[in-house]
């Protein structure tokens, strides 16, 4: 009889404790049951511990698809490569970002963290690095020289992209918008009066204006749909 009840204690005591350690507290999670239920064993995508078999050439991460484009990253493609022919296309290579007031004041401020140091405040190369002797100015003298006024923008687009010379990229600096408000700060330095910058509130009135087109046009093609033959 005292055998029994030792053996019945020692099983409620073994009971007591297996159900208590399943209690989590403080930094202690317990006793987990199938943890991968809820701790992922996700693949780490930049590292190759293993082959996995349903990828690819066993890859953990699968590479995308040719022409996939990133989200938010359609401006980033630039049809022109660095070489010199690449340069020479890249006179004919526009923008859509509208040349206006509050576009060219952005990038003069982004000129002014960006391209200062080496071509001056005022485009005159007279920036600290210039300055110093650590490195020879460009051939021109200041932005008001025949060569910056007449140099098309897209040239500079290209110049800002890739490095020019002893002037490295700037692409991991400014991304596309930026480079391109950072071009026409300096052809408005360049150009002055005869650069020509739009309004503000023309700019959103022509938008304006086209919106009102299109959903007019769109009115009318739902009163008089195209007959079908």
């Amino acid at each position: 009889m005292r055998l029994r009840n030792k053996t019945t204690i020692l099983l409620v005591g073994l009971l007591m404790a297996g159900l208590s350690s399943c209690v989590s507290s403080g930094d202690n999670p317990g006793i987990e049951y199938a943890p991968n239920m809820y701790i992922s064993q996700a693949y780490e995508p930049y590292s190759q511990e293993k082959l996995f078999e349903i990828n690819p050439n066993g890859m953990t991460m699968r590479e995308p698809v040719n022409g996939t484009v990133a989200r938010g990253q359609l401006d980033y493609i630039y049809p022109h490569p660095n070489t010199g022919a690449g340069y020479e296309a890249s006179a004919s290579f526009t923008s859509n970002i509208p040349i206006t007031e509050s576009n060219v004041k952005e990038g003069e401020r982004l000129y002014n963290y960006a391209c200062w140091h080496c071509h001056g405040k005022k485009g005159a190369n007279d920036g600290p690095i210039f300055k110093s002797g650590k490195m020879p100015g460009p051939s021109w003298p200041n932005v008001q020289a025949d060569y910056i006024k007449n140099i098309p923008m897209g040239k500079m687009y290209h110049t800002i992209t890739y490095g020019k010379g002893l002037m490295g990229s700037h692409a991991a600096i400014l991304n596309p918008t930026e480079r391109w408000k950072v071009i026409y700060h300096i052809k408005s330095m360049s150009l002055g009066e005869e650069f020509e910058i739009s309004s503000d509130v023309v700019e959103v009135e022509e938008m304006q204006e086209g919106a009102e087109e299109e959903v007019m046009a769109e009115a009318t093609q739902e009163e008089h749909p195209a007959e079908e033959h």
